[in-house]
């Protein structure tokens, strides 16, 4: 099927933002296209590293679809195997002199409703891609503006719709994190029968207060109770290249790798 052909209409539901990735340039209405810059510029000016030498994102718009792409020298970082990120999001801010001083951009966000993203995932170790939802201040997000990670005391500030490792698990399987920072119970390693990097698939999210839906190809994944953030939530989507959980940097990772992004879109209850 050409995708470009998969109907908006969701009975029950009204669109609220959407972007097939049609233009021969990223819609600069829509998208900022880095990985928030507004809290590494403030780290910097404390003097703090980030994981990030560069946080502009380097993608490429071509066939209708939106490439977020790691190559061998961008984005720009000391080696390849140095920590990178290619990233767009719908919302940044800067901090003034202080954090009580802060300019929120905001290009769009939404609380509650039903977000859907059709896109092609990555193999190779070190590799993820991501697509998920911050709160729109800053200051309510999951690091604090002096780059330390809140705990779950914090309570309910992020939700990922996806968070796919590229890590191999078997030749025709995949694994995705589908999680509500910080909550007690939501949090789930979700197997899939599956190879999310041989065609394009359609991941999405239904939240509601005090419930979240995770869907697979249109078919119900699991469903989390509890608390969910208070505030509108602004969208990123990401493809990044770091160690740990992911595992290490693949020496020999073949480069480019691609994020290839077939269209994002938002509904709310019509």
């Amino acid at each position: 099927m050409d995708t470009k052909t998969i109907s908006m209409d969701r009975p029950g539901w009204r669109l609220t933002f959407h972007d097939e990735f049609d233009s021969p340039v990223l819609n600069d209405l829509y998208w900022f296209p880095s990985y928030r810059f507004g809290r590494i510029e403030y780290l910097r000016r404390l003097g703090k590293d980030s994981l990030w030498d560069d946080p502009n994102a380097y993608y490429i718009l071509e066939d209708s679809l939106l490439h977020l792409r790691i190559d061998q020298n961008r984005p720009l970082r000391p080696t390849p195997q140095t920590p990178c990120v290619s990233c767009i999001t719908t919302s940044d801010h800067r901090f003034g002199a202080n954090t009580s001083e802060v300019q929120v951009m905001d290009k769009f966000s939404q609380k509650y409703g039903y977000f859907e993203i059709r896109a092609r995932c990555v193999r190779g170790s070190g590799l993820m891609c991501a697509f998920w939802l911050h709160q729109v201040d800053p200051l309510c997000q999951e690091f604090t503006p002096a780059g330390e990670r809140k705990n779950i005391s914090a309570g309910a500030l992020e939700i990922d719709i996806f968070e796919q490792r590229g890590l191999l698990i078997t030749p025709t399987s995949s694994q995705l994190d589908l999680n509500v920072h910080f909550t007690d119970n939501g949090h789930c390693l979700q197997s899939l029968p599956a190879d999310v990097s041989a065609n394009f698939h359609l991941y999405a999210m239904e939240w509601e207060e005090g419930c979240i839906k995770w869907y697979f190809d249109n078919t119900l994944l699991t469903t989390y109770y509890g608390p969910t953030p208070p505030q509108k939530m602004f969208l990123l989507a990401a493809l990044f290249q770091y160690e740990n959980w992911l595992g290490p940097i693949d020496p020999h990772c073949t480069y480019p790798q691609d994020f290839a992004i077939d269209y994002i879109r938002v509904y709310a209850k019509a």
